[in-house]
């Protein structure tokens, strides 16, 4: 019977340790956007670089725009010309002088060109990488005057830092004990810190062979602890799961 007990104990230690191993996770950040071209070009200007904080909406590159441009200045000096002659036809058309449609065409020919120069500058604004978040550039791989190849070619990488994610697979029993938007605690044992985290998601299916579910927490305030640092969770009142120990 004892042997019978004594080998039970050793075949689950295996399950138990890679349980804590599973429940372990990696500080991830909030996001992670690849910055592509719309089209192939060749880069004019790139106005950041690598490790430099950028807010949404900051230029990263600019395609060759400069033909683009010269449209954009052209059109917008028609425009300039045809208001000035759409509103000398309307005091024309006060005095009898010109007739309606006249007016009609100046006024169809001023709505013309202003939807040109619009879609000139949305062409100038499709050849303008910008960052769609607050973050920092963690790459950028093309530079001026390299060519981008195509279509959705990458360009650069933005990271979000701010707030920061950890993704675990959790004992389903553990899982269950946990709820979207409950407050944990994520720690950190390589730095001996420990951050506020909040459940994000947690799976409602959990993978048939180690039987583990996996969780999402968001760290609002990550503080200097970088992306890739090992990391493990605790409920209130629970111990880490982790084979290795958070007490002192």
């Amino acid at each position: 019977m004892k042997r019978c007990l004594l080998f039970a104990v050793l075949a689950a230690a295996p399950f138990a340790s890679a349980w804590a191993e599973e429940a372990a996770g990696y500080l991830e950040p909030g996001r992670s956007i690849k910055i592509s071209s719309a089209e192939p070009g060749v880069l004019q200007e790139v106005r950041v670089t690598e490790g430099q904080e950028v807010r949404a909406g900051d230029i990263l590159a600019r395609l060759d725009t400069r033909v683009l441009e010269l449209e954009a200045k052209i059109a917008e000096e028609e425009y300039t010309m045809l208001s000035r002659r759409l509103e000398r036809l309307r005091e024309l058309i006060a005095k009898k002088f010109a007739s309606e449609d006249e007016l009609i065409r100046a006024e169809s020919d001023l709505k013309i060109t202003r939807l040109r120069k619009e879609r000139t500058e949305a062409q100038i604004e499709r050849l303008t990488l910008r960052s769609p978040i607050d973050g920092v550039v963690t790459e950028l791989r093309v530079d001026v005057a390299e060519s981008v190849p195509g279509a959705n070619s990458h360009v650069a990488t933005v990271v979000q830092l701010k707030p920061m994610r950890v993704q675990l697979n959790l004992p389903v029993t553990e899982a269950l004990r946990l709820s979207k938007g409950q407050e944990v605690t994520v720690h950190f044992p390589d730095f001996q810190e420990t951050r506020p985290g909040v459940v994000d998601f947690i799976s409602p299916v959990s993978t048939a062979v180690v039987n583990t579910v996996r969780v999402k927490v968001i760290l609002p305030d990550p503080g200097m602890l970088p992306a890739g640092t090992k990391c493990h969770l605790a409920t209130p009142g629970e111990p880490a799961l982790t084979s290795k120990s958070t007490q002192p």
